[in-house]
């Protein structure tokens, strides 16, 4: 800075107390140690853009002070060249850092930013920019976010074109720099009423040959230019190569009816685009578009996912606020029966939760619809899941017996959720029934099943039949593979709720002995238990006995730990031996 620009600075600092002297002059040593440096070329980019930050920070506490003393002051009066000293030294630090290193989107945005928020720059700016570009960068975006300044802000698409074209020289495959090169130029046709058409043209025509067979890339350019009024040509144009190119691909199918549903109609025959803003003539050539597409001779794979996309899309537009009229409504009911019935005929409806929508929505019997959908999807069991239920909430239970057992035949081991339900409502019904449910169930040759029903078949039992046929039941699901720990433990539970005439020690000592033989090598709770067990009702004496025999069974890895949860049955139990002044005593079989 100049001498003079030295002096303001720090008048203005003192007169409205800013800074206080020691902190301005520290201020001051830090720029002239930074600028040292850029003149040596050892200053860092953090060192430049901590500064930048500094400086920044202090041109927005002078401009606020600045609007305070005009508005307390009522004048318009007030010396601020202030602003302008620390703006050029911020723009001086930019270039400075531009120029020294790579330029990165952010610190460049920033800049962009600093410029458009003080007119005076603007103009260095865009020569800043200028020579900016004419350098490599190695983000494509920085060549975006110069070119989309110069357009957005300074009107100047003559520049942005000259800056898409230098990041292109180096970025020959970057889809993200064509595709916002090319919204420029249909952001320009539409400022120009149309004027600018051969050019867009050119740069769309250039662009699906250089990405020629990529679908996706195109309804990305079709993407742009439909969100413009004024260019109808050029999406006529997009709209019309796209269905002649992709005519065998679902996805085209897929966005043509897509954009029909958005308004934009295209008629294949005359091949012309126009735009509809009547939402209901947008959903019936939606629909039209995904039956059309489906008439189409596309490979069968396609096909299926074309389906797929039309299904969902019913769905997603009887969902949609647009079904508040009658008649779309009416109209979409016999769309959506019309479309999940051929989808079903053609072999084409193969997901679960499509059938269910189906089911839920249907005009028709539900069961009808369950019922087809268990034929195709076997293995869901939330299909099944609701065709029990639906027989069973207006209780046809032959129906629902019969719907149970292709149930479980198709589910098998996945099928515990289909025993509950049949499980609760004979519960409530038919308990003879129930009783033979149970039975198969314990039986049923898979671990998933049997394991989780024998516990709760010996607690039914139990309640309706007693303890002595509950010991005998025992016996019989004991017996079947896999060993269940449940099972054991309820029984325990029974024992132990038994008065202790008729509950016999060695009954009980039995059933731990067999738990804790089956499932004591990984668990260490069998054991805790079994020894709590002896605590309480039987012999003391035992307990360090079990201890040794659960060293001997446990895996090693589990025995520190088993050795540490014995020591807090000790403790627990010495101290509530002598609180209780001793333990009960349950009297031994004779």
């Amino acid at each position: 800075m100049s001498v003079d620009e030295v002096e303001s600075e720090i008048h203005f600092m003192k007169t409205y107390g800013i800074m206080k002297w020691d902190e301005l002059i520290m201020l001051n040593d830090d720029r002239k140690s930074l600028n040292q440096k850029i003149a040596l070329g050892v200053a860092t980019k953090e060192e430049l853009l901590k500064q930048i930050k500094v400086e920044l920070n202090m041109l927005d506490t002078c401009q606020l002070k600045i609007d305070q003393e005009m508005k307390e002051n009522d004048t318009e009066y007030i010396n601020t060249e202030i602003l302008t000293i620390l703006s050029n030294r911020i723009n001086d630090m930019y270039t400075s850092m531009f120029l020294l290193f790579p330029v990165e989107k952010n610190s460049l945005s920033e800049y962009i930013e600093f410029c458009s928020n003080n007119t005076l720059f603007i103009t260095k700016c865009s020569n800043m920019l200028n020579t900016l570009m004419l350098r490599f960068h190695s983000d494509p975006e920085v060549y975006i976010t110069a070119a989309t300044y110069e357009f957005d802000d300074r009107n100047n698409v003559e520049s942005a074109r000259q800056y898409f074209a230098e990041g292109l020289k180096y970025h020959k495959n970057c889809k993200r720099l064509y595709v916002e090169e090319f919204w420029v130029e249909v952001q320009h046709l539409e400022k120009t009423a149309g004027a600018s058409l051969p050019i867009a043209m050119g740069k769309y025509r250039n662009l699906i040959k250089h990405f020629e067979g990529d679908i996706e890339f195109h309804f990305i350019l079709l993407d742009r230019a439909i969100k413009l009024s004024a260019v109808r040509e050029l999406q006529c144009n997009i709209v019309r190569d796209m269905v002649r190119k992709y005519r065998h691909s679902e996805l085209m199918w897929q966005k043509l009816a897509k954009i029909h549903f958005d308004g934009f109609i295209y008629h294949q025959e005359t091949e012309q685009l126009h735009y509809d803003k009547n939402y209901i003539s947008g959903i019936r050539n939606c629909i039209k578009t995904y039956e059309d597409g489906l008439r189409e001779n596309l490979p069968l794979k396609n096909k299926q996912k074309l389906w797929n996309f039309y299904i969902d899309h019913v769905i997603e537009i009887r969902r949609s606020y647009r079904m508040k009229k009658e008649t779309i409504r009416n109209f979409m009911n016999e769309t959506m029966e019309r479309a999940f019935q051929e989808a079903h005929n053609n072999r084409a409806l193969h997901k679960s939760e499509h059938y269910i929508y189906w089911a839920k929505n249907t005009n028709k019997s539900c069961h009808k619809v369950l019922r087809k959908a268990v034929e195709v999807v076997e293995d869901n069991v939330e299909l099944w899941i609701n065709l029990i239920t639906y027989y069973l909430h207006f209780d046809c239970l032959e129906m629902g017996i019969e719907a149970f057992q292709a149930g479980v035949r198709a589910l098998t081991s996945k099928s515990m959720p289909l025993w509950q339900i049949l499980i609760l409502y004979l519960g409530n019904t038919h308990p003879k029934l129930l009783q033979q449910l149970y039975h198969e169930g314990s039986h049923f040759p898979f671990p998933e099943i049997n394991v989780v029903i024998r516990p709760k078949y010996l607690e039914w039992n139990v309640v309706h039949n007693g303890l002595l046929s509950t010991r005998e039941l025992f016996i019989e699901l004991r017996d079947i593979k896999p060993e269940c720990k449940r099972l054991y433990t309820t029984m325990i539970s029974f024992e132990l709720t038994q008065n202790s005439g008729i509950t016999k020690l060695k009954t009980i000592r039995k059933l731990y002995n067999d738990v804790c033989n089956a499932f004591g090598q990984t668990d260490i709770g069998v054991w805790s238990d079994c020894i709590r067990f002896e605590y309480k009702y039987g012999s003391p004496k035992l307990v360090k006995e079990i201890y040794k025999a659960s060293l001997l069974c446990l895996e090693p890895k589990l025995r520190n730990v088993m050795t540490k949860e014995f020591e807090k049955l000790k403790d627990e139990f010495l101290e509530n031996d002598s609180k209780d002044g001793g333990i009960i005593v349950i009297d031994d079989d004779e």
